[in-house]
């Protein structure tokens, strides 16, 4: 990951977790940018809210590398969004790894991906591209996370298990091992994934089922 100055993109919850877990790992966040009209112009957790990523894409702060605060709300696709229109203007992306994150040396973490506090990621995992395991969250051997999936707090991802693109694991749910799940499934909380599910699907309870007629 890089060591440049940093600006957050997204001052809400997620992008206070980020800012917290940068600054403990000793980076330079220069602040943040939000559409929130409300926030430019103030401080959270005693950084600038800098404006609105219009500036970004007009190309201030060129020295800058930027991560993506948008929360990991069910379904990854506002974050995506979020960060391809950023990407395509030519800025770019790092991750955050939090110092009490657990992260084998023999797993793939993709240079934008974020890895929180006490979260587990074993050997031959694969975190894709823009994709957060939350704090305490546990991606066992040889699973694969496609881009922007989520892998709320507290979730457990047994061993071989495969993920698609935009899913959401939700706080404390469990996929047992070998599983894998389509694009855009979103995991309830607390469910118990036993069986292969093609996307998109919302999964509830234990064991998990589709909900909601989808």
């Amino acid at each position: 990951m890089s060591a440049a100055p940093v600006i957050i993109v997204g001052a809400g919850g997620h992008g206070r977790v980020l800012a917290d877990a940068l600054l403990l790992a000793g980076r330079t966040v220069l602040g943040f940018v939000d559409a929130d009209a409300g926030l430019q112009g103030t401080t959270v957790m005693g950084l600038k809210v800098l404006g609105d990523d219009t500036r970004l894409i007009a190309g201030d702060w060129p020295e800058a590398v930027l991560v993506n605060g948008v929360g990991g709300r069910p379904g990854g696709r506002v974050r995506r969004d979020v960060q391809t229109r950023l990407e395509t203007a030519g800025r770019r992306f790092t991750g955050v790894r939090h110092p009490s994150a657990v992260v084998s040396p023999f797993a793939e973490i993709d240079d934008t991906a974020q890895v929180l506090a006490r979260a587990v990621v074993q050997a031959g995992a694969v975190v894709g591209h823009g994709c957060i395991v939350n704090a305490g969250a546990i991606v066992e051997h040889d699973v694969r996370l496609e881009p922007f999936t989520h892998c709320a707090p507290g979730s457990i991802l047994c061993g071989d298990v495969r993920i698609g693109a935009t899913c959401h694991i939700g706080a404390g749910a469990v996929v047992r091992e070998g599983v894998t799940l389509g694009d855009g499934v979103v995991v309830g909380a607390g469910a118990v994934v036993v069986d292969d599910h093609a996307g998109p699907a919302l999964l509830l309870g234990v064991p998990a089922r589709r909900g909601n007629g989808r």
